[in-house]
């Protein structure tokens, strides 16, 4: 039998066993205490919160087909359980150890970056509030009158489209320095600071670059000797790749019911703030409990140091934007996860082979880090969903909520909040906007006084309690409508998601519209092939003996000709390149830049061939029918020349 089903079918049969034989669970830290029945407000005793954990991770393994896990519990300012779960690697046969196994966390990695900003605002070196061109050694473009602050990146909400192009590479040799990358990758600002959220990884990656400028060390170098080594996190790094001496767990995805090691890329440096960082759970648990202690920000005794001050712990802990008073927002870097009545701050992390989440609890002073390594775990580690769903639904029962009743008059004004929405986290200025044609939220009036809210995450209905203003039926979730000045809904807010907002979709973006408009495109492009082809053939001696004036026509059948085979080659490059899982993370290849000179030369025609339509009617070329067909396939070409710069596809923008 081959090896590494041998091992896969063990890691299934053991994670049935569960508690009978949890072998799976190799190694763990465990505090004093007996088992007892799940207590009614969050874990208290280790043996239950285990024992809870063993059946929850081991089934969850199983169900999603993962290698292993770790997870790490703190509360009132201990240590109540370090875990591993499964394999770090299923080769070596090595099992997860939670002291010493390092997973890669993704973007709970940013959690370092604004420390640090902390770090240095609290010393005075950094100022929330001011100009973060006050603090780079480039500028970021004045595209409104407002700057740009450190309080934005935190939040989110400077104004950046997302962009991807160029964040990894296939050959070290095409790495840049930071500031080399930060300079030429600068997002365009679409938007004013403060005005809605959109989660940014260049927005932490400035943050990060500005804690090396400030503090006159390497981002890495920073962290590592102001958070890591003060808090005793000897097997955690900011580093990427890992430093040799540390024990990194294989990042799995699954094919074919087998396991494969997730391929590794190199990252921009400039990235790392962002998320390159790795740890294990005995590190990751003396982490929270730093960002939990208001009393006395560091672990253990005091010769472990100390990272933040007791008011700076808590002003992070602080709202610091919400688009409205009445819905979740956002703290210091960490996201409002509320849940069951608990006050939850948290922050998921997503790199390839791994999956992360970070849950704090500041009042019932509890912490909680789980991560897999595996691809497949993105639903268990995703906000109010998998682990946290479970989590809390064990610790901490949702009360009964006494459902919201509809207003009698909604069913007259329902319709202007029904349509599609899509993120704002999107590209507007690259060739990257593609990737947003289809949105994420779907609103819908059933006719019953309430408004259906499909999501990829699920569907929930709502009742609008106060002008734009709507409450869950029966949860405990809010959002919010916002308008324009001529009445118009433009933006939705919703704070299961404070680091998204969402946008109204236009007609002419819907994907319906877009997808129809291509493939009509599409059929009229490939008529034109038999049909000019025969009409050449047929008129070719005709065509000959007429001498000069039958140049012109043939000419302008040629033009559409070319347009409709360029625009047809076009089409079928875009197809192989999306088909090659090429993407802008790894910039654009030179076959890609090949195809994007088809689209400009065919656009150029067009024009020619626009102009050729209206002489052709003037003059006559061809009789009724030809001259119809040939407007056409003009109009055609233009419709496709309006969808390739609508989408940035129209030249080399990126």
């Amino acid at each position: 039998m081959n090896r590494r089903l041998f091992i896969s079918l063990i890691v299934a049969v053991i994670s049935l066993w569960g508690l009978a034989l949890p072998i799976m669970a190799q190694q763990s830290t465990v505090a004093e205490g007996e088992a007892a029945i799940a207590p009614a407000r969050g874990p208290t005793d280790v043996a239950e919160l285990e024992s809870f954990l063993d059946q929850l991770i081991l089934q969850q393994l199983t169900d999603y087909h993962l290698a292993g896990a770790t997870v790490a519990v703190v509360r009132d300012g201990k240590v109540l359980l370090t875990k591993g779960y499964g394999f770090a690697d299923i080769d070596a046969g090595t099992f997860v150890d939670p002291e010493q196994t390092v997973f890669l966390i993704g973007s709970v990695g940013k959690l370092f970056t604004w420390t640090s900003v902390m770090q240095l605002a609290e010393q005075g070196k950094l100022d929330l509030d001011a100009d973060i061109n006050t603090y780079l050694d480039f500028r970021i473009p004045d595209t409104y009158p407002q700057p740009i602050t450190l309080r934005d990146l935190l939040t989110h909400t400077a104004g950046f489209e997302d962009l991807y192009f160029e964040y990894l590479a296939l050959d070290p040799a095409e790495l840049m320095p930071e500031r080399d990358w930060l300079m030429t990758h600068i997002p365009a600002r679409v938007r004013p600071p403060g005005e809605a959220a959109s989660y940014s990884n260049y927005g932490t990656q400035l943050a990060g670059y500005i804690v090396a400028q400030v503090s006159g060390q390497p981002y890495e170098q920073y962290v590592q000797e102001h958070i890591l080594d003060p808090l005793g996190m000897a097997h955690s790094t900011a580093q990427s790749p890992a430093p040799a001496d540390l024990q990194l767990a294989v990042g799995y995805m699954t094919a074919d019911g087998e396991f494969q090691k997730a391929p590794t890329f190199y990252g921009q440096s400039a990235m790392f703030p962002a998320g390159a960082h790795g740890s294990t759970a005995a590190d990751m648990a003396r982490f929270m409990l730093a960002l939990l202690n208001n009393e006395d920000a560091s672990v253990g005794d005091s010769t472990q140091g100390h990272i933040l001050s007791a008011a700076t712990v808590a002003r992070m802990q602080q709202t610091l934007y919400a688009p409205d008073s009445r819905l979740r927002g956002t703290a210091y870097g960490l996201f409002d996860l509320s849940e069951n009545g608990v006050r939850t701050l948290g922050h998921d992390g997503d790199t390839l082979g791994f999956k992360t989440l970070m849950l704090l609890m500041p009042d019932e002073r509890l912490g909680v880090f789980l991560s897999y390594n595996g691809e497949e775990a993105d639903a268990l580690t995703r906000q109010h969903f998998g682990f946290q769903r479970a989590f809390f639904d064990h610790y901490y029962p949702a009360s009964a909520i006494e459902p919201v009743q509809p207003a009698a008059d909604f069913a007259a004004h329902a319709n202007r909040f029904t349509g599609s929405y899509r993120m704002a986290r999107r590209a507007h200025s690259s060739m990257e906007k593609y990737r947003s044609l289809n949105p994420e939220v779907v609103v819908s009036a059933p006719g019953d006084g309430t408004i259906n809210i499909g999501t990829p995450w699920g569907d929930w209905r709502y009742v609008e309690v106060e002008p734009l203003y709507f409450r869950q039926v029966d949860g405990p979730s809010a959002l919010i409508f916002r308008e324009d000045s001529r009445g118009r809904i433009t933006h939705l807010f919703m704070d299961l998601v404070p680091q998204f907002a969402f946008e109204k979709v236009k007609w002419y973006e819907m994907p319906g519209f877009n997808t129809g408009l291509i493939l009509a495109c599409i059929f009229v492009f490939l008529s034109a092939i038999p049909v000019l082809a025969i009409r050449a053939v047929r008129n070719r001696r005709r065509d000959d003996n007429a001498g000069t004036q039958a140049r012109r026509p043939r000419l302008a059948t040629f033009t559409i000709l070319l347009v409709c085979i360029l625009n047809l080659l076009f089409v079928g490059g875009m197809v192989l390149w999306g088909e090659a899982n090429l993407t802008p993370l790894f910039g654009v290849t030179p076959i890609f830049r090949a195809v994007l000179v088809l689209g400009v030369v065919s656009a150029a025609l067009t024009v020619v061939a626009l102009g050729f339509a209206v002489v052709a009617w003037k003059d006559r070329y061809w009789g009724v029918p030809g001259r119809a067909y040939y407007t056409l396939l003009t109009v055609t070409a233009v419709a496709f020349v309006w969808f390739l710069n609508f989408w940035n596809l129209l030249g080399w923008r990126f």
